[in-house]
């Protein structure tokens, strides 16, 4: 489980007052590191807030940082990752979910929305449209 720490006070001014905040939830380590990187390479405007392997991570990260958009995997090793939507949902109310799998299936498309996701992508999208897509999902909110 990894988060970072508040931005100092005396930050520097070129800085926006808000920025879009971004928690990775992936169970495999490099996917969310290279997910992390390529949001922080999009500071000021997006920032990645913390990352979490499992379900249980995840849902403490979102208690405790109330990110702006979620990026949840489908599958977290043996647990579901979907079931997680209402209940991030319900800790962190404002948050929204961005779906992110490499499972090209409807079905999958139509429960994650059925459970609340507010965007599905595939891991095969353009890095650009994954960045686009968080930034649209948090102005929607």
């Amino acid at each position: 489980m990894e988060t970072i720490a508040s931005a100092p006070a005396n930050a520097s001014k070129s800085v926006p007052a808000r920025f879009v905040s971004v928690l990775v939830v992936d169970d495999q380590p490099g996917l969310r590191l290279g997910l992390t990187l390529l949001i922080d390479a999009e500071r000021p405007r997006l920032r990645s807030v913390g990352s979490a392997a499992n379900g249980e991570q995840a849902l403490a990260l979102a208690r405790q940082l109330q990110p702006d958009v979620v990026l949840l995997d489908v599958n977290l090793g043996h647990e579901d990752g979907l079931a997680l939507i209402p209940l991030l949902q319900g800790i962190a109310p404002c948050c929204r979910v961005l779906v992110l799998t490499s499972m090209a299936d409807e079905q999958v498309a139509q429960r994650a929305r059925r459970l609340g996701a507010h965007g599905f992508m595939l891991k095969t999208a353009p890095a650009t449209e994954l960045l686009e897509q968080l930034v649209s999902l948090a102005r929607r909110g």
